[in-house]
């Protein structure tokens, strides 16, 4: 099944909730519909899909978006229930088997994780419940081919549906007009524009329609003041229309919509995950993406009306920070405290994550907490070798080469005229060289090259084949405190 890609550009604030919404299939207003009732209504206990987030064989979750003692949160409390139920992930056009590995509430320091966060870096797990591939077989070759939100579904879901083939434009591609005129009718607005995303099973369309102007009829909200622009979830069964209302907000000023910051003035479409006929109708599991969210859910279209049930607002987070857990900080201590030149004093507190030669796995670059002395270590694996050290006098500058190699150079006074420089050189994460001499007044008078003693035309034709790119980096160093 084809997966439309949203280019969203725009910022929505973060929900961590469960909404179900109704709307009628010939009629204007929408009808709230309590958690329960949709089950209920369904006359069906069999569990729903959900939405596993993947970014490598190692992080499969279903992240919670509540916290375990929280109010009590019916959609993330059937999941966990029936959690070793989910077996089938969607991988293209096909199902591939799951496995249950356990749930997760603690980082590896042993502390509580936020909920409803999707993490960009591996490194940062969430509370939720993990999964792993029940065949070798069906592992991507590249983790980035699956990267993002992948729809998985209970053992017993096909059992009572029929899966429907899902079509998606290959360009951008109007609603019918037939269904633009009717809704224009039906709100008693001027449409601006629409967007045909999913033809499903041959019969059904799904799309969306975004008005003009100001929505005068919007239900009113805790924010009543500011005016109210419209945009629609529509889908369509041949002459049966059924519309979803998304509110956004309408500047009178400049005349311009918007739903989400720096949307230029455009909805963003929801994107349809998978589509389902179930034993009371169609039943679709959604996605609807902004740069800062994710939000997840169903809807469900039967007995004349469609009903939405919101999972989670997930909050998509930006520009982060990998962590440094607690055993890791002190393996790095203990690894700098073995050197005859290291400060005991000045503990390692503050850490930077640097690509040094540029081969896709940071380095750790440590100071103490005033950045008076540092470290830098290679971190393959999660696991620290120590570079080198630097001292108040000695500080480290960075080079790279075209051949994937990177180099630390630490260098400053060593006493009187004489001057001290090392330098490491690393390719794949590994220090490939390890380079040490003195000058005096300019003049190089010892030099070494892992162990071996160099002569000075020969440490100057090391120097001269070292990488010799300068790779400036702006630093902030981040502490770990106590409460990370």
């Amino acid at each position: 099944m084809k997966k439309l890609v949203c280019l969203a550009i725009c910022a929505m604030a973060v929900m961590i909730s469960c909404k179900n919404k109704g709307a009628a299939g010939d009629a204007a207003d929408n009808d709230s519909t309590a958690v329960d009732s949709v089950m209920a209504e369904l006359n069906d206990t069999t569990p729903l899909p959900m939405f596993l987030y993947y970014m490598n064989p190692q992080y499969m979750q279903i992240v919670y978006w509540s916290n375990e003692g929280d109010v009590p949160d019916a959609w993330q409390d059937m999941i966990r229930r029936n959690a070793a139920g989910y077996t089938k992930m969607l991988y293209g056009e096909k199902w591939i088997d799951i496995k249950f590995l356990g749930e997760t509430w603690l980082n590896p320091d042993g502390k509580d994780m936020f909920p409803g966060e999707l993490h960009g870096i591996s490194s940062i797990p969430s509370p939720g419940l993990k999964y792993a591939f029940a065949n070798s077989k069906d592992i991507p070759k590249k983790d980035d081919a699956l990267w993002g939100l992948q729809l998985v579904i209970h053992k017993d879901y096909l059992k009572t549906r029929k899966q429907l083939e899902c079509e998606c434009p290959e360009r951008e591609t109007p609603m019918p007009q037939a269904i633009v005129k009717k809704m224009e009718q039906r709100y008693g607005m001027k449409a601006k524009r629409s967007q045909l995303i999913t033809k499903i099973g041959g019969r059904y369309l799904q799309g969306t329609v975004q008005f003009i102007g100001e929505y005068k009829n919007a239900p009113k909200t805790e924010d009543s003041d500011f005016k109210k622009a419209l945009a629609l979830n529509v889908i369509a069964d041949g002459d049966s229309i059924y519309s979803l209302e998304v509110l956004g907000y309408y500047d009178e000023e400049s005349k311009t919509c918007t739903w989400n910051a720096d949307d230029e003035g455009e909805y963003t479409p929801t994107v349809i995950f998978g589509a389902f006929e179930g034993p009371k109708g169609l039943e679709l599991a959604y996605a609807h993406y902004a740069p800062e969210s994710s939000t997840v859910g169903m809807y469900f279209v039967h007995d004349g009306k469609i009903n939405e049930v919101e999972y989670a607002c997930y909050h998509n987070m930006i520009d982060e920070q990998p962590p440094l857990w607690d055993k890791e900080l002190a393996a790095m201590q203990k690894l700098y405290l073995k050197e005859s030149n290291a400060r005991e004093e000045y503990p390692l507190k503050k850490y930077y994550f640097i690509d040094i030669d540029n081969d896709g796995i940071d380095e750790v670059w440590m100071r103490d907490k005033d950045e008076k002395i540092g470290a830098l270590f290679t971190f393959r694996d999660r696991k620290p070798e120590l570079i080198g050290i630097e001292t108040e006098k000695m500080k480290a500058h960075f080079n790279r080469s075209n051949d994937k190699r990177g180099s630390v150079t630490i260098a400053g006074p060593a006493g009187g005229p004489s001057y001290a420089t090392e330098v490491y050189v690393l390719k794949g994460s590994k220090v490939v060289d390890r380079f040490g001499m003195m000058e005096l007044e300019g003049e190089i008078t010892d030099a070494e090259l892992n162990g071996k003693t160099l002569t000075k035309w020969e440490a100057a034709e090391f120097l001269d084949k070292s990488p010799s790119n300068d790779y400036k980096v702006d630093v902030y160093f981040y502490e770990k405190r106590e409460e990370d």
